[in-house]
């Protein structure tokens, strides 16, 4: 009797043991499957995302158009793709010239990248002023164009200032944008640039016109170039485009004008170290007229022999003169706002 007891009670034991177990692993089987399902449903959606961007980037050329709540979706985390996105203001109504002219650029480097084979890992995206003024007050955007790029699964919370492009110190050409691009994404995009024949018909003229040059100097070669007036002009010429900042354009390749705040175009670029390319043409004009006024003052107003109009050509000379240096010190102002001193005006 007492060894069925034993048995008994062992038997019991055992079914208990074995009731626990099967229990505990129910438990973690469910917990499994109830932790895996929620990820499973994340990654379907997040490439149902992808598939998304994929197609607006095929229906225009790689350029995904966005608003404020566009721009919230496609920077939800997570995210397995990086996004580079150009703060703009290309609507007619702001008059944003250097937007209009990096425009074509960047979509010229979007192009290129959609004809790469791993192309769903980066996006290229615009933004306008107008379509998302939130998301510009977000970020702090006070001017444009303005492009970041943002890496994979990073928040839009971040500092974005190390991934901004740098147009003061890079220009607004596609193939510096490419560089830059090439150098947060690690792939190399090539930038075809449509065959340009206007610059082919104006190589074509300038050819034409150097010959037709080269023949008449031929005949009147040592008149010509025996005349003062003639290196005068050249002289003038190339000191006008050194002194104006023209060398400096063509090496950084800054913007032509930016906007203000009021939207207004602005020409005078401030700093010492910064320049416009309508600022360099403006400085260009101001000297000429004032090396207008003195060649005035020393070549004609001495040969005019009536009394009248010599005194009349020297206060012309002179008034258009200090008009134009007056103009010339407050551009110098604006550059260095403590310069203290002003001539006509204040």
């Amino acid at each position: 009797m007492a060894v069925i007891s034993r048995t008994l009670c062992l038997t019991l034991l055992l079914a208990l043991v074995a009731l626990f177990s099967a229990s505990s692993s129910s438990s973690l089987s469910s917990s499994f499957v109830a932790h895996a399902q929620p990820q499973q449903d994340s990654e379907a959606l997040l490439q149902k995302k992808v598939s998304r961007l994929e197609a607006k980037a095929s229906k225009n050329k790689g350029i995904i158009q966005l608003d404020s709540l566009a721009f919230e979706d496609v920077m939800a985390k997570p995210r397995n793709y990086s996004m580079v996105v150009l703060f703009t203001a290309i609507s007619p109504e702001f008059n944003c010239v250097p937007c209009q002219n990096f425009d074509p650029e960047y979509k010229m480097v979007a192009a290129g990248w959609s004809k790469l084979a791993n192309k769903s890992q980066l996006f290229f995206s615009v933004l306008d002023f107008k379509a998302g003024q939130a998301i510009f007050q977000k970020f702090g955007m006070n001017s444009a164009p303005s492009v970041l790029y943002f890496p994979a699964s990073t928040s839009i919370s971040h500092d974005p200032s190390q991934d901004r492009y740098d147009f003061g110190k890079s220009g607004f050409q596609a193939e510096p944008f490419a560089e830059w691009l090439q150098s947060r994404s690690g792939v190399k995009v090539k930038v075809q640039r449509p065959f340009d024949f206007m610059g082919l018909a104006i190589k074509v003229l300038g050819t034409f016109t150097a010959v037709f040059a080269a023949a008449v100097f031929a005949k009147k070669g040592r008149k010509i170039f025996s005349s003062k007036y003639f290196w005068s002009t050249v002289s003038l010429i190339t000191i006008f485009v050194m002194i104006s900042g023209h060398m400096w354009n063509q090496i950084r390749q800054p913007p032509y004008s930016v906007p203000n705040r009021d939207g207004r175009s602005g020409f005078i670029a401030q700093g010492f170290q910064n320049q416009f390319g309508l600022e360099t043409q403006i400085v260009a004009v101001l000297y000429s007229l004032l090396t207008a006024a003195t060649i005035g003052l020393i070549a004609v107003v001495p040969r005019i022999e009536n009394p009248f109009g010599q005194r009349t050509a020297v206060w012309v000379c002179m008034g258009m003169f200090t008009f134009t240096f007056s103009v010339l010190i407050q551009i110098f102002r604006i550059k260095n706002p403590s310069y203290p001193f002003t001539l006509m005006f204040r």
